[in-house]
């Protein structure tokens, strides 16, 4: 990535985070900066990375200054606001392994120069043939746990509309029954057998629905399962 250049008059007297930075002992390799790898690509805390290298710029003043090189937020970084106990929340951002390896090589020095070893190193294993083929397979079993959950979901929904439709077949009203199954009763004939079957159900607890009709005669007329029904016919025969 093109990066602009910054230029000052004189190295030795400049106070140019870019020009210099503390020369101070390096960090050994087990106290590096750790790498954020829950992002879609590897990131890591500018603000620690700040601290690790020994700038001696205030963070605040330092991030911004680094910024002034071409760097895109959403692209390179990503700001995020840190909780706080009263007073205003620091601004803390995750910036890139590219980034990184820019702001290392940005300070000229030694510490610098040894993060970015490690960003470089921290770039190959993770575009690395074996991590690359790790992560297409995580992505695919993401995708199948995903796409099995669909499945489940829509496979109860659609046991709950199978039970609800079938829970609806199986109630019959007087004129359903006498219809479906052929009982040839006449007007008559089914009221007495409505008034019967309805004290038939209410005496053992048995479920009645009601339910609307096209016919002006009847109005809502009740709804009763079909194993009332098979109960209460054997009883009256």
């Amino acid at each position: 990535m093109s990066r602009k250049t910054l230029p000052c008059d004189s190295q030795d007297l400049c106070n140019n985070d870019v020009c210099h930075s503390s020369e101070r002992t390096s960090p050994s390799l087990d106290t590096l900066i750790p790498i954020n790898y829950e992002t879609p690509t590897p990131t890591v805390n500018a603000r620690n990375l700040h601290i690790a290298m020994q700038v001696p710029t205030r963070y605040n003043d330092w991030f911004p200054r680094m910024c002034q090189y071409g760097f895109v937020e959403g692209k390179d970084f990503y700001s995020k606001a840190s909780k706080s106990i009263g007073g205003r929340p620091s601004m803390n951002h995750e910036i890139t392994i590219t980034m990184a390896k820019e702001l290392c090589m940005l300070q000229r020095s030694a510490i610098g120069r040894k993060f970015r070893q490690y960003f470089i190193a921290v770039e190959e294993a993770w575009n690395s043939p074996e991590h690359i083929m790790e992560r297409a397979l995580q992505i695919a079993h993401q995708r199948a746990l995903e796409a099995q959950r669909r499945i489940m979901d829509l496979t109860e929904e659609n046991e709950t509309l199978e039970i609800a439709l079938n829970a609806s077949l199986q109630f019959y009203t007087v004129a359903k029954y006498n219809k479906v199954f052929g009982k040839h009763w006449n007007l008559a004939q089914s009221q007495a057998i409505g008034k019967q079957l309805s004290a038939f159900c209410r005496s053992r607890a048995i479920e009645i629905r009601s339910c609307e009709t096209n016919d002006e005669r009847f109005g809502t007329v009740n709804s009763y399962p079909i194993t009332a029904w098979d109960d209460f016919l054997k009883e009256i025969q």
